[in-house]
């Protein structure tokens, strides 16, 4: 279904963080957000997280544009912006839940016809 993009935009949170997680930009944030001390090469981010060459750059400066990111050249870093930690701790506590939860009887939903979110 269409939407009047102007008014999606214009009521969209500042805060949001739409980034897809199956995305680059999510795949690099991710790397960077779990080493914060830490500054990369966009080489060494390329070989991270497995991306193609030509995808580091652009998408680093475009995560550095929502301030997302930090460049000190050649180095590429985490910001130290609360919505990366609202991320990682979100990853970690998903990460715990289907740990601990792997052998009840909903491991694999996404791999059957049903979807629990649909139930809700």
């Amino acid at each position: 279904m269409p939407v009047e993009f102007d008014e999606y935009r214009a009521n969209r949170p500042d805060d949001d963080l739409p980034i897809d997680p199956e995305s680059n930009a999510f795949r690099i944030l991710q790397f960077l957000a779990q080493n914060p001390t830490l500054g990369f090469k966009p080489s060494e981010i390329r070989d991270e997280v497995e991306i193609p060459d030509g995808s580091v750059n652009p998408t680093l400066s475009r995560l550095a544009d929502r301030g997302l990111v930090e460049h000190e050249s050649p180095y590429w870093s985490a910001a130290d912006d609360d919505r990366l930690a609202a991320v990682e701790g979100t990853l970690h506590t998903m990460r715990a839940f289907e740990e601990r939860h792997a052998d009840d009887e909903f491991d694999g939903w996404h791999n059957s016809d049903v979807d629990p979110r649909d139930h809700r």
